[in-house]
C-alpha cells in the first residue's frame, strides 16, 4: 500500500491533505461489507487557537465502517496538528471545519464532537453477560511500519453461544498479523461469523493511542451498537 505520510519523512512548508485510503483495499476477503459499525478515533492532542488564545479539546471522530474511504493515521494527526495556530471565533466553527474536511475525504458523513468525558464499561450494560468474551493483550503489526499494536478486544453475541477457548487461539494466533486497527477487528468478526452460526455479533477493538490518537473499531451484524466509545485505563 502506497501512502503519503506513513513511515516518511516529513516537509514542514509543505501543504498537508488527509491521504484517505479505499476501504475495498484493505476488504480483500469479501466483496462488500457484511457488517455495522463505526471507527472511533480518540484525538488527545487537538489544540487551535479560540479567539487569540491556546485551546486543547479532546475530539471523538466517528467513522462509518461502510464509508468509501478511510483516513491513514499518520495524514490524520498532522493535519490535526496544523490547527495549532488557525484562529477561531468559536469551537463550533472549527469542528465545523473538520467534519467538512473529514467527511469530504471519507465521502461519508463522519461525526465529530467535543469529549469532556468517557463512558464507563460496565458488564451489566449487556443483556445477556455470557455472551461477552474479553481478550486482553491483543497484538498485530503495523502492515507499513512494522511496528507493533497493542489493544484489547471486546466479542459480544447476546443471542449465541461462542466456544471462548477457540477464539482465544485465533486471536493469540494473530500476534504477527500484519494488519491496520480496521483490518484486524474484521479479520476476527469474519472468522466468527463463518465459523460459527450466529445472528447477532459484535467486535470492538481498543488499541492503544499512538500521536495522540487511538483507533477502535467496532463491528457488528446489527445497526444498533452495544460497544459505546469506552476508555481502556492505559490508553
Amino acid at each position: 500500500m502506497k501512502t503519503k505520510y506513513l513511515g516518511k519523512q516529513q516537509n514542514p512548508s509543505r501543504k498537508l491533505i488527509l491521504d484517505k485510503i479505499p476501504r475495498k483495499d484493505t476488504r480483500k476477503d469479501f466483496d462488500r461489507p457484511i457488517f455495522n459499525g463505526l471507527d472511533i478515533w480518540n484525538a488527545y492532542e487537538f489544540s487551535f487557537l479560540l479567539k487569540g488564545r491556546p485551546k486543547m479539546i479532546v475530539l471523538e471522530i466517528s467513522i462509518p465502517a461502510n464509508s468509501q474511504f478511510t483516513i491513514e493515521s499518520k495524514s490524520m494527526k498532522l493535519f490535526l496538528n496544523s490547527f495549532y495556530n488557525k484562529n477561531y471565533e468559536n469551537q463550533n466553527e472549527v469542528l465545523n471545519t473538520l467534519n467538512h474536511e473529514i467527511s469530504e475525504q471519507c465521502n461519508s458523513n463522519v461525526r465529530i464532537i467535543s469529549k469532556s468525558s468517557f463512558a464507563t464499561f460496565n458488564k451489566s450494560d449487556f443483556i445477556n453477560k455470557s455472551g461477552l468474551f474479553i481478550y486482553e493483550g491483543f497484538r498485530s503489526i503495523c502492515p507499513v511500519t512494522s511496528q507493533p499494536d497493542w489493544g484489547n478486544v471486546y466479542v459480544y453475541s447476546p443471542t449465541n453461544s461462542l466456544n471462548k477457548k477457540e477464539i482465544y487461539n485465533f486471536l493469540f494466533s494473530l500476534r504477527n498479523h500484519g494488519g491496520f486497527h480496521e483490518n484486524c477487528i474484521e479479520k476476527i468478526f469474519l472468522h466468527i461469523k463463518e465459523n460459527y452460526s450466529v445472528d447477532h455479533l459484535e467486535i470492538c477493538g481498543r488499541f492503544l493511542r499512538r500521536g495522540g490518537i487511538d483507533i477502535n473499531p467496532i463491528r457488528s451484524t446489527h445497526k444498533r451498537l452495544f460497544f459505546k466509545n469506552y476508555r481502556e485505563y492505559n490508553q
